[in-house]
């Protein structure tokens, strides 16, 4: 979230003003009392826009909606494997980096195609004009952003500071049953052509 907290920091400081920032593991900063996740202060953001709803004769749920309605129906898939090896999340890693032989990552997975790849371990970008990222790499972890022709984005990343091997799999659209069908496929073909459980021997969450 520092990254996140310090971006925040720099736009409050030049002349803008951030209302609002989160991550994917519901953290959430709502104004600019400290730069960093405070769930008291989204807890009472909450209860107030809750409040204004129920006046208005309408409710949480019903904003939501609208909300879908308004913008799409964005969904994810998020889960992780135990690798205690390192030297195996490497090996994991560096086979998807060679996946059609050496330097070549997968152009399509399953019957999906690749349309951009994001590594900020090495500091590729495919979607880049001298192939290089725009976020900062970093060579002490792995992490592997696909962009997909569908509009689906996948994430795997080794965590920081547990034996995870993690997914993160997005998608948006205007048709809910739609969005969730294909995420689940995609979320299937994603673990099974890059991250192979089985033949890794990885270690799936009891629950």
């Amino acid at each position: 979230f520092k990254w996140i907290g310090s971006m925040a920091h720099h736009l409050n400081t030049s002349g803008k003003r951030c209302l609002f920032a989160f991550e994917e593991a519901i953290g959430f900063m709502v104004g600019d009392a400290c730069y960093d996740k405070d769930g008291v202060r989204a807890a009472a953001v909450f209860a107030e826009m809750a409040t204004q709803l129920y006046r208005a004769g309408s409710t949480l749920q019903s904003h939501l909606l609208f909300l879908y309605q308004k913008y799409g129906h964005f969904t994810s898939r998020n889960r992780y494997f135990f690798c205690y090896d390192p030297a195996k999340l490497e090996s994991i890693f560096q086979a998807i980096r060679n996946f059609n032989g050496t330097g070549t990552y997968p152009t399509e997975i399953g019957e999906t195609k690749v349309v951009r790849v994001r590594d900020l371990t090495t500091g590729y970008d495919s979607s880049t004009p001298d192939n290089k990222t725009v976020l900062p790499p970093s060579s002490s972890t792995q992490m592997i952003t696909f962009y997909f022709e569908n509009g689906c984005v996948a994430t795997l990343r080794g965590s920081g500071t547990e034996p995870k091997l993690k997914y993160y799999i997005e998608l948006s659209g205007p048709v809910p049953a739609d969005v969730e069908r294909v995420i689940d496929h995609m979320a299937i073909n994603v673990i099974e052509t890059c991250l192979r459980p089985k033949q890794n021997d990885l270690e799936p969450p009891k629950n």
